[in-house]
């Protein structure tokens, strides 16, 4: 499963418009694949206003992010592969 869409946010960090849904998504043909795809886009809805550098404005103000559903967490004491299941990843929203 995979979802991608185009954002565009203010300099504020909030959504400005509604986010696109790209070509490059998987089609949400299955009841799964539609609630995946809503998960997603309220995962971006409600995690703003998204805290980026606002000098870096023009380099953030549009861009894509991508949801893909990845295969259950592993078992064990091994570390994440390639950095899968990393939580100490920082993230632009706050509270997500």
């Amino acid at each position: 499963m995979k979802v991608e869409f185009m954002i565009e946010l203010t300099r504020e960090g909030k959504l400005n418009g509604q986010p696109v849904v790209l070509p490059g998504s998987k089609p949400a043909t299955s009841d799964y694949a539609q609630a995946y795809q809503n998960s997603a886009l309220k995962a971006i809805t409600e995690c703003q206003p998204f805290t980026l550098p606002s000098e870096y404005y023009d380099q953030w103000k549009k861009f894509q992010p991508v949801f893909i559903d990845l295969p259950s967490a592993p078992t064990g004491n091994a570390p994440p592969a390639g950095g899968q299941f990393d939580t100490r990843k920082l993230s632009i929203c706050r509270g997500c």
